[in-house]
Parts: structure tokens; sequence; C-alpha cells
């Protein structure tokens, strides 16, 4: 099991903890920040839609919806 996996590879019920950022899009990492989507923060993936995109996701006391294009900009370790 890889230990540090892409949000697309994210599965329901796997925990990941934001541990950094991977180079690209600058607009998607300003709109994860802005969702509180910061390091060292978990989120817990909750479902994820028939067609795979987008999937739900807790973080903090909130729930959000996260398309796999614009999350895989986040750096995750599985906790």
């Amino acid at each position: 099991m890889n230990n540090e996996p892409k949000f697309s590879e994210l599965k329901k019920g796997d925990k990941a903890e934001i541990i950094g950022y991977n180079t690209g899009d600058s607009q998607y990492k300003s709109k994860l920040l802005s969702m509180g989507l910061v390091r060292g923060v978990v989120l817990r993936v909750l479902q994820v839609a028939p067609l795979g995109d987008p999937v739900e996701v807790s973080v903090l006391s909130y729930r959000l919806s996260l398309r796999k294009q614009e999350a895989n900009v986040l750096k995750l370790r599985r906790v």
C-alpha cells in the first residue's frame, strides 16, 4: 500500500493527512487553501460518486465535495 497516495487513489473510508502541495496549477492550490485544506489537516473519504468523481470528504467539522483533478494538487500521507 502506498503511504503517500494521490487523492484520486483514496477509497471510501480512507484517512489521509495533508503534508504539502504538488507543483501544478496554483489556482487549484489557492482554492483548496481557502476551503481549509492546509498542511496538517486530516481528511476522511465519505463517498465516491458512481462515476468516481467528485469525492465527498470530511475535513475539520464540515464536508466537502472535491474534483479529483483539483484535489490531486494535495500531497497526502495515509493515517
